[in-house]
């Protein structure tokens, strides 16, 4: 949730989005330039698409969660995808492995109902109704590798590097903690509390 939650702000703040688009404005590609048809010196423009497709997610997500609750639906559907095209759902109730990032979990992508998307929401998946949120950022090229973003000190970076970061991180802690389904995370937290 607190990974999530920060996601969130960041993604829904004027000032950080404001600061991000006028520094990376001649980084988006002329694909996302073409499909959303906003010039890419309209940086404020850009600020608001993000603004509201993070919202759109949030809004998708919380509909989701309390179907889930309710007993409407019994997963997230196609709400999140593979993060790598190599990567392997394997599983019969979800998970997997990464190929990718060579561990046993699976990285996967929630990108809304946006299009196109420039918003993505990074997470573990331990099955298709629990996911654990590792990160979230703005991708503006059709790869994580050339999508600009800032490290935790807010030096420049790319999506990909701290993608990879915080997967393998959470990969690891998972790992340490014998955490392999939704059962061990909820044991997990009610060891800590």
């Amino acid at each position: 949730m607190n990974i999530y939650r920060l996601t969130y702000g960041k993604l829904t703040d004027d000032g950080y989005l404001s600061d991000f688009f006028k520094k990376f404005s001649p980084r988006i590609s002329d694909f996302i330039v073409e499909r959303i048809g906003i010039d890419r010196s309209e940086t404020e423009e850009y600020a608001a698409e993000v603004n509201d497709q993070m919202i759109d997610i949030a809004d998708e997500l919380k509909n989701i969660c309390n179907a889930l609750r309710d007993g409407k639906i019994k997963d997230f559907g196609n709400c999140f995808s593979p993060h790598s095209k190599i990567d392997i759902r394997d599983l019969p109730d979800g998970g997997g492995r990464s190929i990718k990032y060579a561990t046993g979990y699976l990285p996967v992508k929630c990108k809304g109902p946006s299009e196109p998307p420039l918003v993505r929401l990074y997470a573990i998946e331990l099955s298709i109704r629990c996911y654990l949120i590792v990160y979230g950022g703005i991708k503006l090229q059709l790869d994580t590798n050339d999508s600009p973003d800032l490290d935790k000190d807010g030096n420049i970076s790319n999506l990909e590097r701290e993608l990879k970061s915080r997967v393998l991180a959470v990969c690891r802690f998972l790992t340490e903690k014998g955490i392999i389904n939704p059962e061990g995370v909820k044991e997990y937290l009610e060891e800590e509390e």
